[in-house]
């Protein structure tokens, strides 16, 4: 009977455990298997799967195509990483990377220090707690080379905020490390903001980043605020960085060192950077008086919430000030606007022919620095508007008002590149105190991503000059200024002594070198941003291709340049206007040559019929060989003819 009533508790016992001690055990392992199951569904790899490297560092898996169950994911390592030492841990009970005939197995119950092969897919395979395969996924291990890393965390963890609004910022830890892993700098940043305006639409974004104080990053001199390019719009990666070594080493004030960087946000890899210099006022930049530092000395350091003026003709806004410097007359950091880019400034004024220029510095500016700055440009746009070049009023001609060197500098750059932006925006000048210079001087440089040949359609003729008026938000300063023989003649000394010789180096030379340095990390860019790259066509795809066409249009813009600024080949304008005899875009010809491409009208495209000669009648057509100065205008297609 005892042995009987032994055997019956320990059947109690059992049916306990098999009812409720057998299922709280299992239940975890049976849920767990569940969830790394639904994230394989969902393509989410980071929540089973983490990759730590040299340091301890860890890195997030990434999926090229969350909407493709069977698309590769890849791993993102730095220049420095050992893939000898790659440390593995899985939330599911095991993945067995497969790679041929080699088999990495990696258990939940122990963190793993595996080998990875870069470049090549592995098949991971994931197994729950019965053995069972329940997926698998093809990643594929990247590593970049001799590259410097920039590691930024958030303070939320998050990048969602920062790539919502451009005008968010928010406080940050920067850590900054050489190609071989050594660490440059590592300190909290005072914030990180996106910036940019098409650019900013896309995934990958450009961003500045502003350190508590000045520090020197990669020998470029000490500044606080420095912008991480994306160069999203430039395929070939080289756009940028060619333009501004190329007004550096023409010796233009203010021009943006730069240098290419892996970036990494919060422990995903957020591709090839280019780490360049914020065009400001101060020591190592443009080195003239800091207005705004002034002003904010003497109303206090926050001006944001001062009241703000629109002059009654609504030509001048800035900021109402009660104190204002001592001196008035520099320096100013003056941007060319157009519309919404004007509308969001501070700090700016418009001229008598519609000009918009924001005061990028001092930014928040008093009425009297306005009127200062507004008054002696419109002074220029007067005097350089005149047949003779002599101020109407003051008789003071244009070369007494603006260093025609660094005017002759900037157009030259803005004309070879065939920077699609070039008159309308991101376009500098900057005026030290009148103890320097009364001059206004041209630059600095920036934003050429959409200059090479880059945007379709007359952009990309090489064998015409365009003076900045091609987009349809335009300046017509340097058009008139063209019309000066003395603004010709500089022209052609500085792209004698300064441009000409460069421009065959950065071609053969200068481009590959580029190139070489970012091989590898453009392979992950490439990798990371495919489905982006990809939206510009297939041939986006290969950067060195799209390399191969800024090169071709730098030699042949050189051609062209050098037959007509140092072989001194006649020029014969082309203007085009709209049907009413409006507006003048202009496009110089070599005598007898065609316009290779066209531009387009202002009318809607159904409207367009074309350019007519104004005193011929004829069409002007691609075919139409240009032997005079000529006048054209947009031939309307009515409503009519298009039904």
């Amino acid at each position: 009977m005892v042995i009987e009533h032994q055997k019956l508790i320990l059947l109690r016992w059992l049916l306990v455990f098999c009812v409720v001690l057998a299922p709280l055990y299992f239940l975890p392992q049976l849920l767990n298997d569940m969830k790394i199951a639904g994230m394989l569904r969902k393509d989410r790899l980071e929540g089973s799967l983490t990759f730590t490297y040299t340091g301890n560092r860890t890195v997030r898996c990434y999926t090229e195509n969350p909407s493709d169950p069977e698309g590769t994911s890849y791993v993102f390592f730095p220049s420095y990483a050992d893939m000898e030492q790659i440390g593995v841990d899985t939330a599911a009970c095991r993945v067995d990377f497969v790679k041929q005939d080699t088999i990495i197995t990696v258990k939940s119950s122990e963190h793993s220090v595996c080998c990875f092969e870069t470049g090549t897919a592995y098949e991971a395979r994931f197994y729950n707690s019965f053995g069972r395969q329940i997926g698998k996924k093809s990643i594929v291990f990247l590593k970049s080379g001799g590259m410097p890393t920039m590691y930024i965390t958030t303070r939320t963890g998050s990048m969602e905020s920062l790539n919502a609004d451009k005008n968010y910022k928010e406080k940050a830890f920067l850590e900054f490390l050489d190609e071989t892993g050594k660490v440059l700098y590592a300190d909290d940043l005072k914030t990180i903001s996106g910036r940019g305006n098409h650019t900013f639409s896309f995934e990958k974004k450009s961003y500045q980043i502003n350190l508590k104080k000045p520090e020197d990053f990669l020998g470029m001199g000490k500044g606080d605020k420095w912008i991480l390019l994306c160069n999203v719009y430039d395929p070939a990666y080289i756009r940028n960085k060619l333009t501004y070594d190329l007004a550096l080493q023409a010796g233009m004030p203010g021009s943006p060192r730069s240098e290419y960087v892996d970036v990494y946000f919060d422990n995903a890899y957020a591709g090839l950077y280019q780490l360049t210099e914020k065009i400001q006022i101060g020591e190592n930049r443009l080195e003239i008086p800091d207005l705004e530092a002034q002003n904010r000395e003497l109303n206090g350091k926050v001006l944001d919430y001062n009241e703000r003026f629109l002059s009654a003709d609504g030509r001048q806004k800035g900021t109402v000030l009660s104190r204002i410097p001592e001196d008035i007359t520099g320096g100013y950091l003056i941007e060319h606007d157009y519309g919404e880019k004007y509308d969001e400034s501070v700090s700016g004024f418009i001229t008598d022919t519609e000009e918009h220029f924001s005061l990028q510095n001092p930014a928040h500016a008093s009425r009297e620095e306005v009127a200062y700055i507004s008054g002696l440009m419109q002074e220029i746009e007067a005097a350089i508007r005149s047949p003779d070049g002599c101020h109407p009023v003051t008789g003071k001609h244009f070369t007494q008002y603006i260093d025609l060197e660094s005017w002759a500098d900037k157009y030259i750059v803005e004309e070879f590149t065939r920077n699609n932006g070039g008159g309308s925006t991101s376009s500098y000048f900057y005026k030290p105190t009148d103890s320097v210079s009364e001059k206004v001087f041209g630059g600095p440089v920036w934003n050429y991503d959409k200059a090479y040949g880059r945007v379709a359609g007359y952009n990309e003729n090489p064998r015409d000059l365009g003076f900045m008026t091609l987009h349809l938000e335009y300046t017509s300063w340097f058009y008139y200024l063209y019309r000066h023989e003395e603004f010709v003649e500089a022209v052609k000394r500085e792209y004698r002594e300064k441009f000409s010789d460069y421009l065959a180096l950065m071609a053969d030379q200068k481009a590959d070198e580029y190139l070489e340095r970012i091989e590898a990390a453009a392979v992950l860019d490439r990798a990371r941003f495919a489905h982006v790259y990809s939206g510009y066509g297939a041939s986006a795809m290969d950067y060195r291709a799209q390399a191969g066409y800024v090169k071709e249009f730098i030699r042949e813009r050189k051609a062209f340049l050098d037959e007509i600024w140092l072989q001194d080949a006649p020029v014969y304008m082309v203007h085009f206007q709209d049907e009413n005899g409006e507006g003048n875009r202009c496009l110089g010809v070599k005598a007898g040559e065609c316009i290779q491409r066209l531009p387009e009208g202002r009318m809607d495209a159904a409207e367009f019929g074309g350019w007519v000669i104004t005193d011929t009648g004829r069409m002007l057509t691609t075919q139409t060989p240009v032997t005079r100065e000529i006048t054209v205008r947009e031939k309307r297609i009515p409503s009519n003819e298009n039904n």
